[in-house]
């Protein structure tokens, strides 16, 4: 849920922008998109950004040190505008405040994306993590073996419980959400007593968008024009990222199950800029599944909202990949192992 605002008004924003950053304001309208609030300044020249208050400073300030970064090597990524204090940010209320030079373009929606539009979100995925390679900064490690504990297996297997007497008997909806409750409580019991996840520690770590997936595009003209978003920007198991991202943008994989010959090409597109070890190439499936097996993202949300229908749909796909993994986790993994033999 966005947070309220701390202007009161247009003449506030106004007010503060020419302040702070000495620009002489027009117009203001408020954006809907995203988790912030944002406002389209002088009819799109500018975006102003008020970040969420669980976001810190020091997580916006790391979202920028990593896009000056990545513009050095000429990746498309927003433009700040600095403060006339020589900032790319400031604190206004308690609320962190970037502004941007507008990104002309439009969004897709999960799983839109064409062949050539998917191929394209590997090709700028390991152009980032390249890059990410050389940056100056130390960026948070996001150690996902957590995951993959026994605890983490029994707490996932209770919370998918919790859900289930909260559904009603009646409700076609809810026994829909029950099975597949039930079939992902019985995956999970399955998975934590059948994978090796000793070996998942040998995946390849590096710093990386933190987040990057489809909705993280601004497109024009068919293609990226730019790449938003970084403040979740750390340094994890590159092979999380790159299948979620695939799992999100191909319009094949709309009902959850891969184009197998679209994925392979999407890894050894990425490849070309960061090679990938035979860990990366055995057990990203298996990862992607059990972190999203672990969820109950959008279930949790409509039961307790029935209006959060969009919520409940990202559920569904996210089921049907884990049924989909779930099958073919392992042949993923030997038809990837026989194509970089080649």
């Amino acid at each position: 849920m966005i947070e309220k605002t701390v202007f009161k008004n247009e003449k506030e924003i106004i007010m503060y922008v020419k302040k702070v950053y000495g620009l002489d304001i027009c117009s203001v309208r408020k954006i809907d998109r995203g988790s912030a609030n944002i406002y389209s300044l002088n009819d799109d020249k500018y975006i102003l950004k008020e970040f969420q208050s669980k976001y810190s400073k020091v997580e916006i300030d790391k979202e920028i040190e990593v896009i000056n970064h990545l513009r050095k090597f000429d990746i498309k990524v927003p433009e700040y505008v600095k403060t006339l204090n020589d900032r790319y940010d400031d604190v206004y209320k308690d609320k962190t405040i970037i502004i941007q030079y507008f990104i002309e373009g439009y969004t897709l929606n999960n799983n839109e994306g064409t062949y050539d539009q998917t191929i394209e979100c590997a090709d700028c995925y390991g152009k980032i993590v390249s890059a990410l390679k050389s940056l100056p900064i130390e960026l948070p490690d996001a150690d996902l073996s957590s995951w993959y504990s026994q605890e983490n297996f029994a707490l996932s297997i209770k919370k998918h419980e919790d859900l289930l007497p909260m559904l009603d008997e009646k409700d076609e909806t809810d026994q829909k959400i029950k099975k597949d409750v039930l079939d992902k409580i019985e995956m999970i019991k399955s998975i934590r007593s059948s994978t090796n996840f000793e070996e998942m520690g040998n995946l390849t770590v590096l710093n990386t968008h933190g987040d990057y997936n489809l909705l993280q595009f601004i497109y024009k003209d068919g293609k990226i024009n730019s790449i938003i978003d970084f403040v979740s920007a750390c340094k994890m198991p590159i092979v999380w990222e790159l299948i979620r991202s695939y799992s999100l943008i191909d319009q094949d994989a709309k009902d959850g199950e891969f184009n197998l010959d679209t994925f392979v090409d999407y890894v050894k597109t990425f490849n070309k800029y960061v090679k990938l070890n035979k860990y990366d190439l055995k057990y990203m499936s298996h990862l992607y599944l059990i972190q999203i097996l672990n969820s109950n993202f959008g279930y949790k949300q409509y039961i307790y909202n029935h209006e959060n229908t969009e919520l409940l749909k990202f559920g569904y796909l996210r089921t049907n990949i884990c049924r989909y993994l779930f099958k073919n986790a392992s042949i993923i993994s030997k038809r990837l192992e026989e194509e970089f033999k080649k």
